[in-house]
């Protein structure tokens, strides 16, 4: 049996001052935890330049890929304009040239995407597709070699691009790409040289920046992503059986939204900066992810987590972890 249905959809909301305080974050706060995927990243990087061997870069690109999966969730941040609110140029900044750009996320076209990801969530036109996935059975071990072999990256660079040429909905979709593209040139030549400045150079050729950098982020960083988004937007497998057909991945009554009580392991790699809260984060997309723990405790107090409720036409889960939801969609249970 899986986890009961609540069929009435209810509605819940929030005062003018919860809103106005909730989407400001506490500065002191926020440097720290934007600082968390660098220093992560840094000590992933000493691991393996003050002891080269496959071992240590094998630990060096788990650590360097959960720090970069790192930048890109505080780019959505950014994206929400959630990082620096008092002003969007400010926030842009931050989040293109410390946080996007390094991830090889091009921050303009990101948020074009992501805005209609909200919009058109577990719709067709759904800019998101991770979560369309089926890992049951053996299926997850394909979708961890389509990542670490750089498949899905060019699947959904390649995607990314086609679709917003075509797509009337991308808005100066052109001069929002040669923004980005001078973005991440510059920041990837400084990258390049830092790298470089720590590197023996084999045959005269810089290698660290390939293998500690661009590599894992082309690869292991986007597993941790499509994981996590896997888990954030897929219904359970069991649970919910549809009567009729909607609009919604596999007939829910409305766009699925799960968040996660995640274990300090599973932050480290899939989950900076409250993320695993995403359930409330689409919710309420204007509260900043400092917030993000004390709605999640108001929606769940009363309630069992994996019970399915719907909530502001959505239908809404509370799970135990990442890795436990990875494991029943295996078993598709």
């Amino acid at each position: 049996m899986g986890p009961d249905v609540e069929i009435a959809d209810e509605t819940i909301q929030f005062s003018d001052a919860e809103r106005e305080a909730w989407r400001n974050p506490a500065p002191a706060r926020l440097i720290f935890d934007l600082s968390l995927p660098w220093l992560q990243a840094i000590v992933g990087c000493a691991i393996f330049i003050s002891h080269p061997a496959i071992w240590t870069w094998l630990v060096a690109v788990l650590f360097i890929s959960g720090a970069q999966h790192g930048l890109s969730l505080v780019s959505h941040e950014a994206v929400h304009r959630l990082v620096w609110p008092a002003d969007k140029r400010v926030n842009d900044f931050i989040a293109t040239y410390f946080f996007a750009a390094p991830s090889v996320l091009p921050f303009n076209v990101y948020r074009q995407r992501h805005l209609l990801h909200h919009r058109l969530v577990s719709r067709v036109g759904d800019t998101k597709s991770y979560y369309l996935r089926d890992l049951s059975g053996l299926r997850l071990f394909w979708e961890i070699i389509r990542s670490v072999t750089g498949i899905d990256y060019v699947v959904q660079a390649t995607g990314a691009l086609e679709s917003g040429k075509d797509d009337a909905q991308y808005d100066k979709f052109e001069e929002n790409l040669a923004k980005d593209k001078r973005s991440l040139v510059i920041t990837h030549l400084v990258l390049l040289g830092v790298f470089t400045a720590f590197d023996p150079l084999h045959f005269g050729i810089p290698t660290y920046y390939f293998i500690l950098w661009l590599g894992p982020m082309l690869t292991t960083s986007l597993l941790f992503g499509k994981l996590r988004s896997i888990v954030e937007h897929q219904p359970p497998p069991s649970g919910y059986d549809a009567q009729t057909e909607t609009e919604y991945f596999k007939n829910t009554p409305g766009p699925m939204l799960r968040s996660v009580r995640a274990t300090w392991l599973e932050r480290f790699f899939l989950s900076k900066i409250n993320f695993h809260y995403h359930g409330e984060h689409h919710l309420w997309p204007w509260i900043s992810y400092q917030h993000l723990p004390e709605v999640n405790r108001r929606l769940w107090q009363d309630r069992e987590l994996g019970t399915l409720r719907k909530i502001n036409g959505n239908v809404v889960v509370c799970d135990r972890g990442y890795l436990s939801v990875i494991w029943r969609l295996m078993r598709a249970e």
